[in-house]
């Protein structure tokens, strides 16, 4: 029974997912879910008991996903900058990739200022965990300086992630596109 029910909440969780992308998180409904995933709409609150609890759900596994250290350990890079190029780059190409979810992430932070939403407190820790990886990677400058440019970095590529277009004549949907603008960025930072 216990792989019925996994199998059922991951094809509600997909579905929910692939609802946001196409429709975002304001006009994802039960019903919207459930045809998504051809199940009746009752099964959503069945398995999640509410909208509430399975956006909660979907926002924590993406956000794990997003940010999962395990995954950038294993990207290439031998020196800091390399790294960096390495780590922003994936973090570009999937908040891209990914537009809907993105959005959702950052929507509490920018539409409501909340300073206190999963988004902020997943930023600060990759921040924190990058400073580590690039030291180990044989940073050997001033700290201090360090963590603010991962902060830039942070800020430049989220801003990014959030707005590929917002420049006409650099489209950071073309993936030659974002690499060009990740090597400069670090290069100019780092």
């Amino acid at each position: 029974m216990a792989e019925v029910t996994d199998s059922m909440e991951e094809k509600i969780i997909n579905a929910t997912i692939a609802c946001i992308e196409q429709f975002g998180v304001e006009a994802t409904t039960n019903r919207k879910i459930a045809e998504i995933a051809g199940i009746n709409s009752a099964a959503v609150n069945y398995y999640f008991r509410s909208k509430e609890i399975l956006l909660q759900r979907v926002m924590e596994r993406t956000l794990d996903n997003a940010f999962d250290w395990k995954d950038f350990e294993q990207l290439s890079g031998d020196t800091p900058q390399e790294r960096c190029e390495a780590i922003f780059l994936d973090i570009l190409s999937g908040g891209v990739n990914f537009p809907g979810i993105t959005r959702a992430h950052f929507h509490n932070l920018l539409s409501l200022g909340d300073y206190d939403s999963q988004v902020v407190a997943r930023i600060n820790k990759f921040v924190e965990s990058l400073v580590q990886d690039l030291v180990s990677h044989g940073y050997d400058g001033n700290r201090a300086d360090l963590e603010m440019s991962c902060m830039q970095l942070s800020y430049a590529i989220f801003m990014a992630v959030l707005t590929p277009r917002i420049f006409t004549q650099l489209d950071l949907e073309d993936a030659g596109n974002q690499k060009a603008f990740v090597h400069s960025l670090v290069h100019k930072i780092l």
